[in-house]
């Protein structure tokens, strides 16, 4: 029987011209669209695996029959048994928008599920290894395979967000986003691509999306306050900074940068302060200007301890952090807390005796707490640094 059945084979290949064995005709003569599929069914069977010699017959059946939807989903099985998964991902594709409730509907999808699977899987191993461009390719077959799922495109959308190509990468997150609108990790990398190309009034408002469905979200957090703090709007800045930190206590620049919010919001309390003195520098004397400006000292001094809270917690993080200390040995100075001033400069000289200004501040508070020698050495040593770096 099996003898009759591999004739049989052999004669629907000559019929058809000759596909696979015999030299190609110049011009194809057209065959009934049920030879090719009955040839092909043959050559998918088990018992004869001829899965190229199905792809080149399926293909010749499929250009003079393009809207034959068994016909294409064979071709898919075909390539599907022959590893070209972008080619399937299409040919299936074509299959199930010709017939979607087709009797091979079930097996269409499970081809087709495997595969995204696993040219998914191999993605994401990718990327993690940073080898984009290997993940890049495995991703555009998923998104071949299977157009119509959100997930394909996010990664592959970050990935030309980590390249650098802004655009390319709205273009394919936007795809993604179209497709599922809720897929918080989809929105999450549009708003990063948004935030990293400047464009700020969109990011905050993909940002909001996110922090709808997942409040907690730090990282998404942090960029909402650092577009608040480079737009100047440092009260909304420092309230972002403050549920960050209040999530997690740990996250080191939160509070540095939320130190520097506090300090520059300290600066408009300096303006106001500066327009009630008179000409000579010295303060208004009538009663309304000095209410004034104790209400104005008291709100100023308010916020700077809120920025030296913020500082001693960056340095209690990161003991090494020395631009923190930096900052925290001014404002200690600004609210005349020497002692505490000397403690955080002396640190820092120890650290890096190169810094200059520290050694400036010094030379300061040695003089003021009149400790002449050690001043006189850290005047020296402040000179001695600005001259090397000239």
């Amino acid at each position: 029987m099996k003898s009759l059945r591999v004739a049989l084979v052999l004669a629907l290949v000559f019929l058809i011209g000759g596909v696979v064995w015999a030299q190609k005709p110049k011009k194809k003569r057209q065959l009934p669209a049920s030879t090719y599929k009955t040839t092909g069914k043959i050559f998918l069977k088990d018992e004869y695996r001829m899965y190229d010699s199905a792809v080149v017959i399926l293909g010749e059946g499929v250009d003079f029959y393009p809207e034959d939807a068994e016909m294409r989903f064979l071709l898919g099985k075909a390539l599907y048994l022959t590893h070209d998964y972008r080619k399937m991902g299409e040919q299936l594709a074509v299959a199930e928008s010709l017939e979607a409730d087709a009797k091979w509907t079930e097996e269409l999808t499970s081809m087709r599920e495997e595969k995204w699977t696993e040219a998914y899987n191999r993605g994401v191993k990718a990327y993690q290894e940073q080898d984009f461009d290997a993940a890049l390719d495995e991703f555009v077959t998923c998104t071949i395979l299977k157009p119509n799922d959100a997930r394909g495109f996010w990664l592959y959308g970050d990935i030309y967000r980590v390249k650098g190509d802004y655009d390319k990468a709205l273009e394919i997150l936007g795809i993604g986003l179209e497709l599922d609108p809720e897929n918080t990790q989809i929105l999450r990398s549009y708003a990063d691509v948004l935030f990293f190309s400047g464009k700020t009034e969109e990011a905050l408002e993909s940002y909001a999306k996110v922090l709808e469905t997942d409040p907690e979200n730090v990282n998404a957090l942090f960029n909402v306050a650092t577009l608040q703090y480079n737009a100047k709007d440092y009260d909304r800045a420092i309230e972002s900074f403050q549920k960050l930190v209040a999530i997690d206590p740990s996250f080191k620049d939160a509070y540095f940068n939320m130190g520097n919010a506090f300090l520059l919001k300290s600066i408009s309390f300096d303006v106001c302060l500066d327009s009630l003195k008179d000409e000579s520098g010295e303060f208004l004397k009538d009663e309304t200007s000095q209410a004034r400006i104790k209400d104005l000292a008291q709100r100023r001094n308010h916020v700077l301890g809120s920025a030296q809270a913020a500082f001693e917690k960056t340095v209690e993080l990161d003991s090494t952090d020395l631009e923190a200390q930096s900052r925290l040995s001014e404002i200690y100075q600004e609210l005349e807390d020497y002692d505490r001033a000397l403690v955080v400069l002396e640190n820092l000289v120890a650290q890096d005796s190169t810094n200059c200004k520290a050694w400036q501040q010094l030379a300061f508070i040695y003089a003021k707490r009149d400790v002449g020698k050690k001043a006189t050495d850290a005047f020296q040593r402040a000179q001695d640094c600005f001259e090397n770096k000239k």
